[in-house]
């Protein structure tokens, strides 16, 4: 092999490997699009977990006898859909369940890596609601 066969040989085993590694690259990472998609629903998942802290906090602060879930947030404790920056949805169960409901971009058990967020916030994609008991500490994200 004369050392320009060698060459384009190199050059084209080099390409092959870098165009490998791109394609590998997106498919357990996902695209840049699919990533910003994740990035919200995890924003989503943080606010989420944001509001059901602060509920659990206050009822902790409480009589809790004679605690009664709100019928609605109070306005300082609500958050907004960083994408349509409506609030999220909440509502009142009974005396001691509540729901958290948001439009998630992506359907979660579909994140290529493991730790995207923990099996308590697993969601699919579209409109969906965690139910949640005031007197358990909300799961972690982490």
């Amino acid at each position: 092999m004369n050392h320009s066969a060698f060459d384009r040989t190199f050059v084209t085993l080099a390409t092959v490997a870098v165009a490998a590694g791109v394609i590998a690259g997106f498919w357990v990472l996902g695209t840049p699009s699919q990533q910003r998609l994740i990035k919200s629903d995890q924003q989503r998942l943080a606010d989420l977990t944001a509001i059901a802290n602060t509920l659990h906090l206050y009822w902790q602060s409480q009589d809790q006898e004679e605690y009664v879930l709100p019928d609605i947030l109070n306005p300082d404790d609500q958050r907004q859909d960083p994408i349509t920056q409506e609030p999220y949805d909440y509502s009142k169960v009974d005396e001691n369940l509540y729901q958290l409901c948001a439009n998630f971009a992506t359907d979660s058990s579909t994140y290529k890596l493991a730790n995207a967020n923990n099996e308590n916030w697993q969601h699919p994609e579209g409109f969906y609601c965690f139910k949640l008991e005031i007197s358990q500490q909300p799961p972690s994200l982490y």
